[in-house]
């Protein structure tokens, strides 16, 4: 009898149990959720790493322990979290002694497919035998001691040309000696595809700029045009927009030349960044205006002239980047690219081509038509009259500090710490600046130039903690009432 009623018990107890570990599984009462994964399982929350082309099978190396090596850039995984979190705690689990710079990213713009990033491993940094500061995550890097502290580097910084940065911004405004607005306008002829940044000077004068585009109906959606204006501390000054076309079919029938202007009057002195956010369908033709100065940031993205003007016509640029590198997604794009003495070949599509600027200063960039995606680690003007550079070197993976003069690496930057064989590198991301797409969250492994070094890294674990305000009884009302 005992027996019987102790089943019966046991009936009763389990699915209430596991109706009430479901229950705590949803609501997390506590508002942290932990997700711990090793490459080797599976996951409900965490996708395994892709692609297959970049990213190994799973394998044990001689301790047991489970590792997939990355050999290409970017891998990536999705994430699925089963209800709303506010942020996401990342701990990576990972060897490296390669690859220059890696860094965890979160896809935070679906038009622009731009990516916040934050840094996991950077071994210039970590290899850099100059004396170092450190205070509030903030690093200074000197060649020569000169500054006594980070504060007193960030009050009077040395020439803009001495510092190199990494995940860090200096808040010195920029000042352009000598600098006098002009009435009249040009045109700088050349097409564009897709979102692109640039950034122009104003003093005196208004900030404006007209645009003319065609939409292009390649893929299919509404292709809105959004123009955002920010001041050097990123805050919104201003900004334009225009409606699709008409055409949200991908029928590649495109429209007639569209314009979009942004006209902002009594801006202060300084630099000012334009952002044309839009998606691939967009191809810029011209832009006219007054400003002086312009010059887009690291890379821009060379549109074919297919149903514009035939033939395609050659695209002239001059920038002061020492690495840059060309690609085209289709055959007649394969083309020569050229600067001084130097010449690379685009042979076949998706093939990149490197160039290498040993030269100092601002040199010319010849491609023989546009259709080419360009990269550069430096700033592109389309008009030698309109270059200018108010931004510092940016540490990227092939700087070559020496080359150019840098006295000063100013970092947002932790190293990762040592578990084991292993590196455990830490990153946080604001799930309001995430795009939530099909009920997941898109991260990248960004390992820039791990392929042309021939380097590898090896991805061990992926732990997230997803965190939210604690479960409340008003959560409960609006759970029950299908709210949340």
């Amino acid at each position: 009898m005992f027996l019987i009623r102790f089943i019966q018990l046991l009936l009763i107890l389990i699915p209430i149990s596991l109706f009430g570990w479901l229950w705590h599984q949803e609501i997390v009462p506590s508002g942290t959720f932990l997700i711990t994964h090793s490459v080797n399982e599976a996951s409900p929350f965490i996708d395994r790493l892709l692609p297959d082309q970049r990213v190994s099978e799973p394998e044990q190396n001689e301790q047991g322990e489970w590792f997939q090596t990355v050999t290409g850039d970017p891998a990536f995984f999705f994430v699925h979290p089963h209800r709303s979190f506010d942020t996401v705690q990342a701990d990576i689990w990972f060897q490296n002694d390669t690859v220059p710079i890696v860094e965890l990213g979160v896809l935070g713009d679906e038009q622009s497919q731009s990516y916040s990033l934050e840094p996991l491993q950077n071994l210039i940094l970590d290899r850099l035998n100059w004396p170092r500061i450190g205070s509030n995550g903030l690093v200074l890097l000197q060649r020569q001691t000169s500054y006594p502290s980070i504060n007193a580097f960030l009050e009077n910084p040395p020439p803009m040309s001495e510092i190199a940065t990494y995940q860090a911004n200096l808040t010195q405004p920029f000042v352009l000696d000598d600098y006098a607005p002009e009435s009249s306008s040009v045109v700088v002829d050349v097409s564009l595809r897709g979102f692109h940044e640039f950034k122009t000077y104003i003093k005196d004068e208004m900030l404006a700029f007209d645009f003319a585009y065609m939409d292009m109906n390649r893929d299919e959606g509404a292709d809105g045009i959004s123009i955002l204006v920010t001041n050097a501390d990123g805050v919104p000054v201003g900004d334009a927009r225009a409606s699709d076309d008409g055409n949200t079919l991908s029928d590649a029938n495109p429209s007639e030349l569209r314009r979009v202007s942004v006209a902002i009057p009594s801006l202060p002195e300084g630099v000012y960044k334009v952002a044309l956010q839009v998606d691939r369908d967009i191809f810029w033709r011209t832009v006219t205006t007054s400003q002086q100065k312009m010059v887009f940031l690291n890379n821009v993205f060379l549109a074919d002239e297919v149903a514009y003007r035939e033939p395609a016509q050659s695209v002239h640029f001059w920038t002061e980047a020492k690495h840059l590198a060309f690609v085209t997604r289709h055959a007649e794009g394969v083309q020569s690219v050229s600067t001084g003495l130097r010449v690379c070949v685009v042979t076949v599509p998706y093939a990149r081509c490197e160039l290498e600027v040993t030269e100092e200063g601002v040199q010319e960039v010849m491609t023989e038509r546009g259709d080419l995606e360009v990269t550069t680690d430096g700033h592109i003007a389309f008009l030698p009259g309109m270059y200018f550079n108010p931004d510092p070197v940016r540490l990227v993976y092939n700087t070559d500090l020496d080359r150019l003069g840098i006295n000063y690496v100013i970092a947002s930057y932790t190293s990762p710490r040592r578990e084991g064989n292993w590196y455990v590198a830490h990153a946080t991301f604001d799930t309001s600046k995430m795009v939530f797409d099909k009920g997941a969250w898109k991260f990248v492994i960004s390992t820039p130039g791990i392929t042309s070094l021939g380097a590898s890294m090896n991805v061990g674990r992926i732990d997230l903690t997803l965190l939210r305000d604690p479960f409340s009884w008003t959560d409960l009302y609006e759970y029950l009432a299908g709210k949340n």
